[in-house]
């Protein structure tokens, strides 16, 4: 009968119980168990009835075989029953994993009943998960004594509840190994589950309340292991038999589950997370040299957009930049012909009848690619990206890969369709913080009339008529202008068009040594009379007359002998290449003013760009900035703007002293950057009080809040005739560099900043010394005073 068998397993010559590493199990646990083969001899007695008289007739050769040896239906003490029973082991090993099942996939080894000890395994499970020495069983290297304990006490209790209670858990406890595959070098995974049918548990005394241990049963799982421990000691059993430690290949599984974590882990999906995901499917794939690409196709208003952030972690893309139309040419190409074949493509052999096709392969030709397979990723909404396998080897990724990789498609769709959120979110983020009044303070006030006309509309009720309104809020508003900036403009520009009219003179000069023209001279003419001019001064109106005189009778007349007058083209291409060069000398002055003029206000917005960050963290409130000839601001603070916040008015007077603390460090930030701006523009600082709550709307027409009622008009007025306010009786204007002038009309509102004043006094910020002084009556507004001091501009 014997030779019915064929061995599903090596033979070896000695049979050895592996134990776990000591070190890594819970040595604590006493769990009373022994290798007995009753269990499983009476499981082929119950089978027999349903058999076939084939495989009845294995059953009963094997169950005589061990009726033969009885001390193997006893607890077997000693390892060399095992070792001189080999023979009966391995026909036990056949019957269970029979000889028509892959030999390379039969990876099992049987075991002490519930302990880490094994005997009897097969080679390929000898090759994973036993030592090279033959010494352990090997545990996966990131459990902990913890886990180990937790499964190794779950295995059992899974086992004694049904038994003895009638209790089925909903838990089916398993190891995952992580092991490194020695021919590709590549990771993968794999689950080790416990089969109990050959296994046999008796109870030494008496049987605990269910009701009084750790089991919920409700869920039907162990939710307090500690507390089962306690109330159902494992010493209250013992158990016989041997249990079957079978190992699966869990790679794709495994990989699935971690993408999945990635994808929960992280609210967002950027580009940081892509690369996660690409170590993930190429484990999936399996081999080392294979290069995995995954590129996220993004758009905006319709259109495709290559962001670099993306385009560098595809295969294709990894080169193409935003700057490069070559490279522009070759996305917009890849992305027309993704749309036309959205099927994937594996191309197991890549070569030059595949670039004649798709002309963009050629780059991974030239890059020693030789298999490639590409799939394009899409929705209802069309192309949202692709990802790439590539490997150097003809034929490497084949049909096989692409099964595998198929799998995981949906996943990738869905990081794709996170990735194209996260860059939506990211265009609205700096919408909102760089173009747009919409502030995160006052967001919540806009969802909710949102919400509000969600529902009007939903129920075909009236639209919403109302506005979003803040009502007692308490206004801070500020300036820091450019002293003179009209002069500083008006005298850059004299500067630039003197320079552009002796390069005109001179132009005509070297003309008419060539062919003297009257018309030449004519115009030489005028052009003397607008220097004239000039000199003194240049008005609005001096300018529109100059560039009118440039545009329509010197640029005419030059174009014209340019065509007439070969001989005269390199004097006039000279001329136009000059003019048209708006980085050159003819545009020096005014560049510099512009570039002294954008660098103060850069600098004073990222000023407060960085203190409005901590001043927020204060109080929640709404920070309006706009940029002219300086920077203005107007600050809203108060209960209706954070209604979950208690408002006091300690905030008031914080954002206050914050306010005039910034005024005094932008005078000094802006007096040290002096000698670096190509013309030393000087900066004036204002700040208005108003001790008045007021409300405000949001104006839907300018995309901007403003004040309401005619009350809080004034304020408004009085912000913009502010700037070149003098002092009652003389023609000093209040605002001057190197002070900070703060206007106000009530004296208890002077009280409170003098305060601040001397505090900021004491620590330096500011010089010594206040004036007080009286303003001249402005249109419409009268009765403003002013207190006035020098920043310490040295310090």
């Amino acid at each position: 009968m014997s030779e019915m068998f064929a061995p599903a397993i090596g033979s070896v010559t000695k049979v050895n119980i592996l134990a776990a590493n000591r070190e890594r199990v819970d040595n604590s646990l006493s769990i009373d168990s022994k290798i007995s083969f009753r269990p499983f001899v009476n499981y082929l007695k119950e089978k027999l009835q349903d058999s076939s008289n084939t495989r009845s007739r294995i059953y009963n050769y094997l169950i005589e075989r061990f009726e033969e040896t009885p001390a193997l239906l006893e607890p077997v003490t000693d390892a060399h029953l095992l070792e001189e029973n080999q023979d009966l082991l391995d026909m036990l090993s056949t019957t269970l994993f029979p000889v028509v099942s892959e030999h390379e996939k039969n990876m099992f080894t049987m075991s002490v009943p519930y302990e880490f000890s094994i005997f009897n395994y097969s080679t390929p499970f000898r090759k994973l998960f036993v030592d090279e020495t033959e010494e352990h069983f090997l545990l996966p290297d990131d459990a902990t004594e913890e886990i180990l304990k937790q499964a190794q006490c779950a295995l059992l209790y899974e086992h004694i509840l049904e038994k003895f209670y009638n209790i089925k858990l909903n838990e089916a406890p398993y190891l995952i190994y992580p092991v490194e595959d020695k021919t590709t070098g590549m990771k993968r995974y794999y689950k080790l589950r416990y089969d109990r049918r050959f296994i046999d548990i008796f109870l030494k005394g008496e049987l605990p309340q269910i009701q009084d241990c750790g089991v919920c049963l409700n869920t039907l799982r162990i939710l307090d292991m500690e507390k089962q421990l306690e109330k159902m000691p494992l010493d209250l059993f013992e158990v016989e038999g041997f249990g079957v430690w079978i190992a699966e290949d869990f790679t794709i599984q495994e990989t699935l589950d971690s993408i999945k974590r990635v994808l929960l882990r992280h609210e967002a999906c950027d580009t940081s997370i892509v690369n996660d995901l690409k170590e993930n499917i190429q484990a999936l794939v399996g081999f080392n040299n294979v290069e995995v690409g995954i590129t996220p196709f993004l758009q905006l208003n319709n259109r495709f957009v290559l962001d670099e952030t993306c385009t560098q972690h595809g295969i294709l893309g990894k080169s193409w930049r935003s700057n490069d139309p070559a490279s522009m040419a070759t996305y917009q190409q890849c992305i027309e012909f993704f749309s036309e074949h959205p099927a994937p493509m594996p191309l197991s052999i890549l070569d030059e009848k595949v670039v004649a096709v798709a002309p963009f392969t050629q780059i991974l030709i030239n890059a020693g690619i030789r298999s490639y397979i590409i799939i394009p990723i899409q929705n209802n909404d069309g192309l949202l990206g692709i990802l790439e396998l590539a490997s150097p080897i003809p034929n490497q990724l084949d049909q096989e890969v692409m099964n595998r990789v198929e799998k995981v498609m949906p996943l990738l769709s869905l990081a794709l369709l996170k990735n194209r959120d996260t860059f939506t979110n990211r265009i609205e983020k700096i919408i909102k913080e760089k173009f747009t009044a919409l502030q995160p303070s006052v967001e919540w006030k806009f969802a909710e009339a949102a919400w509000e006309y969600m529902n009007k509309e939903q129920y075909k009720e009236a639209p919403v008529t109302g506005n979003v309104v803040f009502d007692n809020v308490y206004p801070l508003y500020g300036a820091i202008d450019i002293r003179n900036s009209s002069v500083e403009r008006s005298r850059a520009l004299q500067k630039d068009l003197l320079v552009h009219i002796q390069l005109i003179d001179e132009t005509f000069e070297q003309l008419q040594t060539r062919f003297p023209l009257p018309l030449l001279e004519g115009l030489k003419f005028k052009n003397f009379n607008f220097q004239q001019a000039i000199e003194q001064g240049v008005t609005a109106e001096d300018e529109i007359r100059i560039n009118e005189f440039f545009n329509n009778e010197v640029h005419t007349v030059l174009k014209h002998l340019k065509s007439s007058h070969p001989q005269m083209q390199d004097i006039i291409n000279n001329y136009f290449y000059h003019v048209n060069d708006f980085c050159g000398f003819l545009y020096r002055n005014r560049n510099d003013y512009e570039i002294s003029l954008n660098t103060i206000n850069n600098a004073v917005l990222h000023t407060f760009q960085q203190q409005e960050t901590i001043m927020q963290q204060s109080y929640p409130h709404y920070f309006e900035k706009y940029k002219t000839d300086g920077v203005e601001y107007t600050i809203y603070i108060g209960q209706s703007i954070a209604p979950h916040n208690p408002f006091n008015m300690l905030f008031l007077k914080n954002l206050q002293l914050f306010q005039l603390t910034s005024m005094a460090e932008i005078a000094q930030m802006i007096h040290t950057m002096q000698p670096t701006l190509p013309v030393p523009l000087q900066t004036t600082q204002l700040i208005l009080i108003h001790s008045q709550p007021m409300s405000i709307s949001f104006r839907r027409d300018e995309r901007r809040f403003d004040v309401e009622g005619s009350y809080n008009i004034r304020y408004e007025i009085m912000k913009k005739r502010l700037d070149k306010v003098h002092i009652c009786g003389t023609q000093e204007r209040l605002t001057q560099p190197g002070k900070i002038a703060m206007v106000y009309s009530n004296p208890k509102e002077a009280e409170e900043y003098q305060e601040y004043i001397l505090f900021l006094q004491n620590k330096k910020l500011l010089q010594p010394g206040i004036e007080c002084l009286e303003l001249e009556e402005l249109q419409g507004v009268s009765g403003l005073k002013a207190l006035r001091v020098n920043v310490n501009l040295e310090k």
